[in-house]
């Protein structure tokens, strides 16, 4: 064989081999693939394993990944509806769900992450205009809720990345805002003054609070002695009613004693080592001091 022959023939080997070797791809597990010939898209989408295609320029495959990709680092400077400035940074989490749409429409990863923060930059801008800055600095009970900035930017993400790339944004938000160098000093002063507007509203609502609680107690515990009193009074009623009904059924049963038991009391309450009583002798109380007049 000549050397003519020889390069020829390793030449075509090459040649050949590169065919083979373009016409056989393997896609992968987390992988989907589009097929193209002359550019058209051939349906439908090949799964994972080894799959044979024309060689280039006929046919071409274009590999999507299917896994969910996170894009962060998303920071611009954004107008409030006040005329405010704030520097938003965002995130996306998103996976492509239409692979023929996707390839159709923006071809590659690359293309989909530039389409994805264009979008995100937009809705956001749309978003944060609606608000004032009070949204993003406010600490009182008035301060806007961010989980509500970024469900409404997920809402004006969503449906467009689907319909026109086949992409499905599972999760899209805020993850930090701040201010300007040049605004900080200013709205500082403004977060103080509000903190402290919040802390004497705070304190003026634990002050009425504890008057009406100290108002309470104070009522409860007139009524509480109110009805104790009324307690007490019934029972000192009831208790009386049943010492007369006693004294009673024992006057009249022996009414001689009962009256010299009384004058005994009243000489215990009258009369005491220093006491010098002039009675009469026909004077009651002086009747059982006789010692005859003493009942037996």
């Amino acid at each position: 064989m000549t050397l003519k022959k020889a390069t020829m023939t390793a030449a075509i080997a090459v040649i050949v081999g590169a065919i083979v070797y373009d016409s056989i791809y393997i896609i992968h597990e987390t992988q989907q693939g589009v097929l193209t010939h002359f550019g058209k898209i051939s349906p439908p989408v090949r799964q994972p394993g080894l799959h044979l295609k024309w060689p280039r320029p006929i046919s071409r495959i274009y590999k999507v990944d299917r896994r969910i990709h996170t894009l962060t680092d998303i920071p611009h400077e954004l107008i409030t509806d006040d005329q405010k400035s704030v520097r938003v940074d965002g995130y996306l989490l998103w996976r492509t769900v239409d692979p023929i749409l996707f390839v159709e429409a923006i071809r590659t990863g690359k293309n989909a992450v530039e389409r994805l923060q264009d979008l995100y930059l937009s809705s956001s801008g749309i978003v944060v205009s609606n608000k004032s800055l009070d949204a993003f600095i406010g600490l009182g009970l008035e301060h806007e809720d961010l989980n509500e900035a970024s469900r409404e930017i997920h809402a004006r993400i969503a449906p467009i990345a689907r319909e026109s790339y086949g992409i499905e944004v599972i999760e899209a938000g805020i993850v930090e805002y701040t201010l300007p160098t040049e605004n900080r000093p200013s709205v500082i002063q403004r977060m103080i003054a509000e903190r402290a507007r919040i802390a004497a509203r705070y304190r003026s609502e634990g002050e009425e609070r504890a008057l009406r609680i100290e108002a309470l107690a104070i009522n409860e515990h007139e009524k509480l002695l109110a009805d104790a009193h009324a307690e007490a009074t019934a029972i000192l009623g009831k208790a009386e009613a049943e010492a007369m009904a006693v004294l009673g059924k024992a006057y009249r049963q022996d009414p001689g004693f009962y009256s010299f038991i009384r004058a005994l009391d009243s000489y215990d309450l009258i009369i005491d080592r220093n006491t010098t009583l002039m009675l009469p002798a026909d004077n009651e109380l002086f009747k059982y001091l006789n010692s005859r007049s003493t009942p037996r």
